[in-house]
Parts: structure tokens; sequence; C-alpha cells
């Protein structure tokens, strides 16, 4: 520990890396022992986290780490994206540590940015490498510009306290974001100081992305008010995380006074307990409440909550409303009851399996008019068919990074299925491998989580997904009849 001291008092000793040093041992994002999964895209921020990680590594700061990079080629910047994919592998060789580099082809998908695509592509192959290498973390180059950048978006979409609060420290499914007290320009100064060359992404420049605009636009003026903008609205969002994390242990003990009945398909809320809280509280309740009842909050927006507590909360016995997804919202003297209309006892029609069913964890949704149920439970049972995917499937619940629903197949649809060592399939030539009928297949519920299918329910499951000896939430999925069993040949 003396010398570890010594150490950081050296004048040799950058002052981002005493930063991130204190942040990652302050925080406890790494320890002594860990195996630690590397975002590395080439650029400046990226580069500098995996620069400064070595260093602290080679002085044993942080003693017996291991390092392993990632880096993802979406082929989007033609000959840019293959020379990026080129200097990862050569620093990659030249810091000594493994690389493991991915090319991902971004399919469409409806209500989804070419950018989100892109997040969800990535994000599922580090859970892959995660628990295929026994990695005990995944680092990305996220940094305290990011965070305003972050911040501000979130003030434009008019955003509340989570989303104010920015990006965090460390989320669930290992990621951690080591440099996010340090800035873009002590970034530039520390790879400068070390000697270390990085790619520039010229997409970075373009202003039809909101973040750039954010970036070349709107903070220099701000930057012009108050030169350590970057750091002010870094802090704020460090102080509105504490609070939020406050207001969430107030909102699970009022809930459990307010919600009589809390499923999905139905929640009923006390009406007049709710009338009592304070506003901000009655808003956090509700979207809990339309949360627990869809399955999740996906096109719900700030006008529906505030229509539900003026037209309902605050109205008469037989007020209500109707809302997106066959959602009805009723005061029923003095309760609120939300259930689904046509879905309520009936499950979900095949026809809803084109547009998607939420399935809440834990839960279950029923397909069609039969007694076919796909039902979610938190845990790990190992029943008949648990590995390869038939009657059920263990996934790992950090992997899923959101909310699951249960379609049917569309054109274009992929996935890695498991036992094939992480290697994408169409799902048309999956289907046709298993000489599926093709009148069959649209029958066949996918349960669908943000990154892609994570089961082709009664067939297989998707390896990105699949627990593993590493795996801290498992959660299983099974279906009732199987289908694998039934439809076939």
């Amino acid at each position: 520990m003396r010398e570890r001291m010594d150490t950081m008092r050296d004048s040799s000793v950058h002052p981002v890396l005493r930063r991130v040093a204190a942040a990652v041992r302050g925080k406890r994002l790494i320890r002594a022992g860990d195996r630690v999964l590397v975002a590395v895209s080439g650029g400046p921020d990226s580069v500098c986290l995996l620069t400064a990680l070595h260093e602290m590594r080679e002085r044993s700061l942080i003693p017996k780490i291991e390092l392993r990079i990632a880096h993802v080629n979406y082929g989007l910047r033609g000959d840019e994206s293959e020379g990026d994919e080129a200097f990862v592998r050569d620093l990659a060789a030249r810091l000594g540590a493994p690389v493991h580099c991915e090319r991902v082809r971004l399919m469409p998908k409806p209500g989804g940015t070419l950018q989100s695509r892109a997040r969800d592509a990535r994000y599922a192959l580090f859970a892959r490498l995660l628990r295929e290498h026994g990695m005990s973390a995944v680092a990305t180059g996220h940094t305290a510009d990011d965070q305003a950048e972050t911040v501000l978006l979130w003030l434009v979409r008019g955003a509340g306290t989570a989303g104010l609060a920015g990006i965090p420290l460390k989320r669930e499914g290992g990621i951690i974001r080591p440099l996010l007290g340090v800035t873009r320009q002590q970034v530039l100064e520390y790879l400068a100081f070390s000697g270390m060359p990085y790619r520039s992404d010229s997409s970075n420049r373009s202003l039809r992305y909101r973040r750039n605009r954010i970036r070349h636009e709107v903070l220099p003026v701000l930057r012009a008010l108050n030169p350590n903008i970057v750091e002010a609205l870094a802090r704020g969002a460090d102080i509105l995380s504490a609070d939020a994390e406050v207001l969430s242990g107030i909102e699970c003990e009022q809930w459990r006074a307010v919600a009589k009945e809390s499923a999905f398909g139905r929640v009923v809320l006390d009406g007049e307990r709710m009338a009592s809280q304070p506003l901000g509280l009655q808003r956090r309740l509700l979207r809990r409440a339309l949360d627990v009842v869809r399955g999740g909050s996906a096109g719900l927006t700030f006008r529906h909550v505030s229509d539900i507590l003026e037209r309902v909360v605050g109205g008469m016995h037989g007020a209500g409303l109707n809302l997106p997804g066959g959602l009805r919202v009723e005061r029923r003297r003095g309760f609120i009851v939300m259930e689904h209309g046509e879905r309520q006892g009936a499950g979900g029609s095949i026809t809803d399996l084109a547009t998607g069913i939420p399935l809440p964890v834990p839960g279950e949704v029923r397909i069609g008019t039969g007694d076919r149920r796909v039902r979610v439970i938190k845990g790990a049972e190992h029943p008949t068919g648990s590995s390869d995917g038939r009657a059920a499937f263990v996934v790992d619940g950090d992997r899923l990074a959101g909310p699951l629903s249960v379609r049917n197949w569309r054109r274009g649809d992929w996935f890695c299925p498991f036992g094939m060592g992480g290697h994408r399939k169409k799902l048309q030539d999956f289907f046709v491998d298993r000489k599926v009928d093709r009148k069959l297949r649209d029958r066949i519920p996918l349960v669908v989580a943000p990154a892609g299918i994570v089961w082709v329910a009664g067939y297989r499951g998707d390896e990105r997904f699949a627990a593993g000896p590493a795996t801290i939430h498992p959660v299983t999925l099974s279906i009732t009849p199987p289908v694998a069993m039934e439809d076939e040949d």
C-alpha cells in the first residue's frame, strides 16, 4: 500500500492517471485480480481509458488485473472503419492485450435510430464476451464531456430527475465508466503526455446528429458563460443521481401503502392515498404503476401521466381515460384501476404477436385463445431442455438491458443460436434447417430484448443472453406446451 501511495505522489504520474486511479479504487470499480474487458473504438477517449488501465497495471496501482480489448466494426464509414479496426489490433499488440474484433451489420428496425441499433449490438457483444471469458467488468470510455452532453440532451427533452442524473458510473451488467471525472481536454493532454496515437471519427463532426449539435453549437455558447460548464453539468448530474436514489427509496416505501393490486394487466391503487402524496411522488407512483400494468413504459409520455392525475386521480367516480396499448384507467369510488381492455384475461392473440406483447419479469403472456403461455420467473429452474432452449431457457438477467416482449418473426431477423459459438444465423435459415413448416413459423413466439432475440420459444436460445457460471441474476423463460415437440416435423 505504501509503495502505491508513493507512486501516486510521483511527479511522473499524470494527473489524469491519478484521477482515474482514485475513482477506480474509491468507487471499487476494479479490484485486484479482476479481468476487465475494455471497449476500444480507436478514438481518443477509449484509447485514453485503455492506456490508463494499462499504466495502472504496470505500476501495480491495482495488482494482477487482466485486460482484454473489444472492438466493433460496423462498416458504416468504409475504409475509415477498416482503418479503425487495424489500429485497434496494432494497439492491442503494442500493449500485449488480447483483442476481439467483431464485424456487425446493423439491420433496420422500426422505432430505432442507427445509433440505438449500434449501441444495442455493441452491448450485446460485450455481454457475450463478458460471459465467454469470465470477465469481471466492461469498461467504456465515457468522459465528463459525454456526461455534460447527455444532461443537456435530457434537459432538451424535458426529462425528470432520472434523466438529468445522466450516465451512471456503473450499472447492471458489469458496465463501468472510469473516465466520467475526466474532461475531453484532459484526455488529449494525457495522450500527448503518454505519446499515444488515436483515431478521429469523421461522423463526430456531422451536425445531423443531435449530440454533435450539442457538442459543437450549444456547449461553446455555454462555455462563454462558464468556462467550467462541463465540470458544472457533470457535478449537477452527480448530485441528481444521489437525489434520485433517495427518491426511489421513498417511492418504494409509498408503493407498498398505495398499491392494493399489482400484476401485469391489472393494477389497483388507493385513490385517497395517491391524492394525498406530493405531486412529484404522485407522478413517480403513476409511472411505476403504468410500467407494471404494461410491462414497460414505452409510448407513454408526461402528458399521459398529467392527464391521469387531472382527470382520474382528481376526478369523480366513473371518470376514465383510454391510453395507448389498449390500457384503460378508471376511478372506481376510492380506487384507481388500471387494466388492459381486450387483453385482460384473454392473453395475446396471434395478431398481437405482429406488434409485440409486453412480457413482465416475473410474469407470463397467453398466446392466442388456447393454453399456450410464455412464462418468466426470476431464478434458475433446470427443467428438461433448459440448456438447449426447447421447453425452457435460462438467461442472465443483467444481459437483457431492458424490457422483454413476445412477438413473431420478421424478415431479416437473426440470432446467435446456443451452441454455435456466438455465430449469427438468419431465423429463416434456422427454420429451414429445422424443417419448420412455413404455415407454422408465424405462430412461434420470440422473446425479444432491446438488443435482439433472446429465445426462439421451444426451439433455441440466443447464446449472447445465456446464463453462465458468473451469472448473478438468472431468469428462466419457459413455454407450455413445448412448441418444438408439438410443431416440429
